[in-house]
């Protein structure tokens, strides 16, 4: 991708951009049928008694629950999923001798389908709050993450965070069921936030001139003035807010929250959590992988 790419091209590279992954997971949505010849799909497996890791046990199927949430969790040109969380779903799938199956839902659904068991357990970017704490489990935390502001350059060239802050009424798009939302209406409360579905929509919007600005979890907004440096700003090392993120499992799933506790501590101890944690947060070099 070069420089002079269109920013709705950039956007949907960002969201389906190639990457080599050997052994990669299967993608399903949350309403795939079961089929005998494959791993159980989404959706079809009635809660019961048993305990989740009894049953991923039996199965040796891992159903992880994702929403698009670059660079959390992205597609390749072929439609597999790739990202940061889902290295850690594959990373622990693998240390725990389990297939992996990601399946993907909206963001507004992501915590609904894991109590509904359409999924095990949910790896992707998910910001740890009392609020979902409510209805889910979080483990121990995986990382903190920044949340910037990333500019349309020609309606705002210059100034910072507290420039934006005294400009009435600027288009600051959100990625709708985010927790940036909340963070955005706290810390521009003079904008008017728009919630939007799609990263790629919101992406392109930004780059017309439709929005005057985007948050968005680091390192997306550098990502985008590093591809697009004439269309786009990042406003520095101004973030708005910061969040832990972490899995989650159903409520009283004591069994499978230990074992993910575990390999977190065991992953972080190792230093392979930091490494990961490095490449697709404290730099913009995954963005040649798109």
């Amino acid at each position: 991708m070069t420089k002079t790419a269109s920013l709705l091209a950039f956007a949907l590279a960002v969201l389906f951009g190639a990457s080599a992954f050997a052994d990669q997971p299967t993608m399903t949505k949350a309403s795939t049928p079961t089929t005998a010849s494959k791993p159980a799909k989404a959706g079809h497996r009635p809660l019961t008694g048993t305990s989740t890791l009894t049953a991923i046990e039996r199965s040796g199927v891992l159903r992880v629950g994702v929403a698009v949430n670059a660079p959390f969790v992205m597609h390749d040109k072929d439609g597999q999923p790739i990202g940061y969380s889902i290295d850690l779903a594959r990373r622990f799938a693998s240390a725990m001798g389990w297939k992996l199956q990601v399946v993907e839902a909206s963001w507004p659904n992501l915590t609904t389908g894991l109590r509904t068991n359409d999924y095990d357990v949910v790896i992707s970017g998910l910001s740890v709050t009392p609020q979902r704490a409510r209805f889910v489990q979080f483990t121990d935390p995986v990382g903190e993450f920044d949340i910037g502001v990333v500019v349309n350059r020609s309606k705002f060239a210059h100034g910072g965070l507290a420039d934006l802050r005294k400009l009435a009424h600027a288009k600051v798009g959100v990625r709708k069921g985010e927790l940036t939302v909340d963070f955005a209406r706290v810390a521009l409360p003079e904008a008017d936030i728009v919630e939007i579905d799609n990263e790629n929509t919101a992406v392109a919007d930004l780059g017309s001139g439709k929005l005057d600005a985007y948050v968005a979890e680091a390192p997306l907004p550098q990502v985008l003035e590093k591809v697009h440096p004439d269309k786009l700003r990042a406003l520095g090392n101004e973030p708005i807010a910061r969040t832990a993120h972490a899995l989650a499992v159903r409520p009283n799933e004591t069994g499978m929250l230990r074992v993910l506790n575990a390999w977190i501590t065991y992953e972080r101890a190792s230093g392979w959590l930091k490494s990961r944690n490095d490449y697709w947060f404290n730099g913009t070099a995954w963005a040649t992988e798109l």
